[in-house]
């Protein structure tokens, strides 16, 4: 499967929540309104804008093999799902834009509300190719239902 660098990939019904590969043109980013974003890939973007209260940058990388630190993910999750919620549009990108950046998408979903088995679902119909690690995978599967 081809990397396009060119595109986001809309995981939310709301057009609010994205993932991708490696984002190295902002004005990409900017095109979709995004205003936040979650960058699980080694190394930090370049492209970010510096002025203040341009972007919210969250850099937290982490491997494409065992999960990270669940307490670390939560917490950004929920950032992600507060500013989802809140009208943000929000960007989470790894270097391909299929595991880390669907694990911590994933995640927000279910901070909205979405069981775990529909969050696979959703990001499997939405970026082509997302969550072929299973443990990744699973772990989104089997996450419990949030209480009301």
């Amino acid at each position: 499967m081809p990397l396009d660098l060119s595109k986001l990939y809309p995981v939310d019904d709301d057009g609010h929540l994205f993932i991708s590969p490696v984002i190295t043109d902002w004005n990409i980013v900017t095109s979709y309104g995004v205003d936040t974003v979650l960058d699980m890939e080694g190394g930090l973007d370049e492209c970010i804008p510096t002025h203040p209260n341009g972007c919210l940058y969250v850099y937290f990388p982490i491997y494409d093999e065992d999960l990270p630190d669940l307490q670390k993910l939560e917490a950004v999750a929920s950032l992600g799902a507060h500013l989802v919620a809140n009208g943000h549009k929000v960007l989470s990108h790894c270097g391909m834009g299929f595991n880390r950046s669907a694990l911590v998408a994933g995640r927000i979903l279910h901070r909205l509300g979405m069981s775990g088995e529909d969050v696979v679902k959703r990001l499997r119909e939405r970026r082509p190719g997302a969550l072929f690690n299973e443990v990744f995978a699973e772990h989104l599967r089997t996450l419990p239902p949030l209480p009301a």
